[in-house]
């Protein structure tokens, strides 16, 4: 089925305490799901992990136990609080358990979780983190249904024998718009309502069935039948010919505008609330103890560099990638564009040329929504999860963005922004996830700057009439083959690469006897 992505869930976002969108911030909106599943207080809860995911390595190193926890007690994935789950979930009485056994293939980010309620009553779910703070539960109560978060929905549960009336007596009740699945296991129907707008409450005891409602948690709301004015690279370039007036970062309003229902003015000032807090973070002290990490700030070394090569531009550049990532490393708010992982390619860049060519806001927010139409279509036909595809689809998504918003920020047309993009993304087919004892430190930090420089670089090339010989789509589909075709040890399981050198391992051991 085809996907639609919306600029604020999937590329420009979640705003997020670090460390990693995929399992930190996936991790809290799952939990929360899991809150509104059980349907009242819980008494425990039980998760396992396959050993051959990557949440087997992760899940102690990237905050995953403690989001889950905190998700399912309310809190949000800016809350600070977030990185206190044990401690919230001890003070609610709530007792738990992780664990990491043989389940079998699976998507690499799967958590299998058992809920037991204050009553007794046990609720199984089956989530998976898609990338980039995205997720899915795609097993409720062993029936194979699909829910994002991204809907208001009612969920009912009935005997075979009492199905239709349900439905009869169920169809008078519900919105205009509306999409009413069913889902079957053995003699039990799963009724699944999904809505645009609000469900009246009470629905269960007004049919007679078993029932729970879920509100979303996503900013921006998911469409019954979604329509949006392209969704590939080619179509984006026809629409440009029939609107020239029209710059890449205004194709995105367009795109956004149909996808979300949202004015363009409520999605420039979306955009301009993120730069606004990210201009917060970066003048915000950063942390200096109490956080487990491998490298002490970074940012701060440049004070006192001698003179770069390059002169001031390599320096604005280095300073607000490290800075951004620093922020994330020490467990600051940061955005996931489009992941916590590769956080400071994107912003850091397009900061960095805004200081270095007097930008105004406006600008900044210009160059970021033609990076996210990019953003847009990496979503729509790969992935934004290196536990999928590698870094490559982090840091070099990053890139491939970051190169359309300096095309932007340079006055080019939309084609050179999406011959920009297409550049930067052949240069890192392959890039691997090997993050040293699994914290998004190392290499994750020169993998952003090289990510960055590699997004100047492309657009510079592009501007200059360099040609891009493969086009966008073709670049996408075949980034994304590549990517899917590494061994797993290289795609964030902690088994190959920088993570399994001698002194990978040894700051492994360090940490972990902290």
């Amino acid at each position: 089925m085809q996907q639609y992505p919306s600029i604020f869930n999937d590329v420009i976002g979640p705003v997020m305490i670090g460390s990693s969108s995929s399992h930190t911030a996936a991790s809290v909106r799952i939990g929360r799901m899991i809150r509104q599943l059980a349907g009242g207080p819980l008494a425990r809860l039980e998760v396992a992990y396959d050993r051959n995911s990557s949440l087997a390595a992760a899940h102690l190193t990237q905050f995953v136990d403690t989001a889950l926890l905190a998700g399912m007690l309310g809190y949000d994935t800016s809350d600070a609080e977030i990185l206190h789950g044990f401690q919230l979930a001890d003070e609610a009485g709530i007792s738990y358990a992780f664990t990491v056994k043989e389940i079998g293939p699976g998507h690499p980010n799967t958590y299998y979780v058992t809920a037991t309620r204050l009553d007794g009553a046990v609720i199984t779910v089956t989530a998976l983190s898609t990338g980039g703070g995205m997720f899915q539960i795609i097993d409720y109560q062993g029936f194979p249904l699909l829910i994002d978060g991204g809907f208001y929905e009612l969920l009912l549960r009935c005997p075979a024998a009492q199905q239709e009336a349900v439905s009869q007596a169920l169809r008078p009740l519900l919105p205009q718009r509306h999409l009413l699945q069913y889902w079957q296991k053995g003699e039990d129907f799963l009724l699944q309502v999904q809505s645009e707008t609000p469900l009246a409450a009470g629905f269960g005891a007004q049919v007679a069935a078993d029932s729970v409602q879920l509100q979303p948690v996503l900013p921006i709301l998911s469409q019954l039948q979604p329509t949006v004015p392209f969704i590939t690279g080619a179509e984006i370039l026809r629409y440009a010919e029939n609107h020239p007036e029209l710059d890449l970062w205004q194709l995105a309003l367009a795109y956004e505008g149909r996808r979300s229902g949202e004015s363009e003015a409520q999605i420039f000032a979306r955009m301009q609330n993120i730069i606004g807090l990210l201009r917060h973070s970066l003048d915000t002290p950063l942390a200096k103890e109490g956080v487990d990490r491998i490298l002490p700030n970074q940012a701060q070394l440049l004070d006192t560099a001698p003179p770069l090569l390059g002169g001031r531009h390599q320096q604005l550049v280095i300073g607000y990638v490290t800075r951004l990532m620093d922020i994330k490393t020490s467990l600051g708010v940061i955005v996931a564009a489009p992941t916590a992982g590769a956080c400071a390619c994107l912003p850091g860049t397009v900061f960095a040329l805004g200081e270095e060519l007097s930008l105004t806001t406006n600008q900044l927010v210009e160059a970021m929504l033609a990076a996210s139409l990019v953003g847009v279509l990496l979503a729509a036909h790969s992935t934004f999860a290196a536990e999928v595809a590698g870094c490559q689809a982090e840091c070099g998504a990053g890139s491939g963005m970051a190169a359309a918003a300096c095309a932007q920020i340079a006055g080019a047309p939309p084609s050179t922004c999406l011959a920009a993009a297409s550049l930067a993304l052949q240069n890192v087919f392959g890039l691997t996830c090997d993050p040293v004892a699994m914290r998004v430190e190392v290499p994750c930090l020169g993998k952003n700057l090289l990510s960055a420089f590699n997004a100047i670089a492309s657009a510079n090339m592009a501007v200059c009439g360099f040609a891009q010989v493969i086009p966008l789509d073709e670049t996408i589909a075949a980034f994304d083959a590549v990517g899917k075709a590494l061994p797993r040890e290289l795609r964030c399981t902690g088994l190959g690469g920088l993570t399994i050198t001698p002194s990978g391992q040894s700051i492994a051991r360090r940490l972990a006897g902290k």
